[in-house]
């Protein structure tokens, strides 16, 4: 096949680069390994440049100047993409968001797929107020478009109502299962972060808040918009136990959650937190917010819960966790459990499958037309 994947965000997007472009990466290289001829079309930022892969394929189009710029500028030169390429592909798959939708089911006769990260929902009203009307429609009324839906969550199917729609979750690699455990010392875990400084969408400002309550180092791996706010933040609360560690490599990442840790995720809204699982690969528990795409990492007994938003709650269970070693490894073994369940291989095969016979039975059709 010859598939056309469109997604603004990508692994080294300065403004927003996350899980939902690693996992677009990782299913993609996949699939190209496997034989496919896969491009993905992202949004253009300050040094970026189309390359290659073997068969993956990047391109970027847009407007680099700002990020506004640059999102907006995304969707109209995406749809423009399609209206000219697309009969070069066998299929095309978008990645939905609400600020830049391509409307790529209206562009071309091709097939063509789009999933569905995560549902704000009301959350956007709050956050914009009555600017953000025209993008809570969009993200309500927009996936009834598409003939095929693919979603990363049970929850986030839920939230679609579209019980129809294809399951493709994040996973991990299987090596994060092989790397060497250094346990650390047992008596002094750490508290981690890892992804990207974003003070609304991950609740940093409130782990910062609750780390006045804990007597115990918090290292927060990543980069962002906000990383400044937050080191300000800091030094304003007159916190000397957090360390901003900025990118890491997959290396330090790894030696990171090998060590005794507790990792944390207080976020206010989020699509799956692929990098819960890479701490559950590893055997660590971990404590997150409330919010409903994140009871999974609860429900298969490896996350406590606090309150979205709470500080003083983030702190008490992130305390009670450091004082219980044996629950932490009971909570560990629970982890690698539920995380052996999504391995990247297995998940690219699956969603090879479910583009394959898409992809077929549209070809059928245009025979027997």
């Amino acid at each position: 096949m010859k598939i056309l994947h469109l997604v603004y965000d990508h692994m080294h997007n300065p403004w927003v680069g996350g899980g939902g472009a690693v996992r677009v990466y990782e299913i993609c290289r996949r699939l190209a390994s496997a034989g496919h001829e896969v491009t993905v079309v992202s949004g253009r930022f300050p040094g970026a440049d189309g390359y290659h892969e073997g068969n993956l394929y990047y391109a970027f189009v847009g407007n680099s100047a700002s990020y506004v710029l640059s999102t907006f500028s995304y969707a109209f030169k995406a749809a423009e993409f399609v209206r000219k390429q697309s009969n070069r592909f066998d299929i095309i798959v978008e990645d939905f968001a609400p600020w830049n939708p391509v409307f790529s089911a209206l562009l071309t006769a091709k097939p063509v797929v789009l999933h569905v990260n995560h549902c704000e929902g009301a959350g956007i009203l709050r956050r914009w107020w009555f600017l953000g009307v025209p993008f809570y429609l969009i993200e309500k009324w927009y996936p009834r478009l598409f003939r095929h839906v693919t979603a990363l969550s049970e929850e986030t199917r839920r939230k679609i109502n579209m019980p129809g729609a294809f399951i493709v979750p994040a996973g991990i690699n299987g090596a994060a299962f092989h790397a060497p455990e250094r346990r650390g010392d047992q008596d002094d875990p750490l508290i981690v972060y890892v992804g990207r400084l974003h003070i609304r969408n991950k609740g940093l400002d409130v782990l910062l808040r609750a780390m006045k309550f804990i007597d115990r180092r918090l290292v927060l791996a990543g980069r962002g918009r906000d990383e400044n706010r937050l080191k300000q933040m800091a030094r304003e609360l007159g916190l000397t136990n957090v360390e901003f560690e900025g990118f890491v490599s997959e290396d330090r990442k790894i030696a990171l959650l090998n060590a005794d840790c507790i990792f944390v995720l207080p976020s206010r809204f989020e699509g799956w937190g692929i990098v819960v699982l890479e701490a559950a690969a590893r055997g660590r528990p971990a404590v997150v917010s409330d919010i409903p795409e994140l009871s999974y990492a609860v429900d298969a007994g490896f996350a406590i819960s606090s309150k979205s938003g709470d500080a003083k709650d983030l702190a008490d269970k992130l305390n009670y966790l450091l004082g219980n070693e044996s629950l932490r490894r009971e909570m560990g073994l629970k982890a690698r459990g539920y995380a052996e369940c999504f391995i990247w291989d297995k998940i690219a095969a699956e969603y090879e499958q479910y583009l394959s016979g898409i992809a077929a039975a549209s070809d059928l059709q245009k025979k027997t037309a």
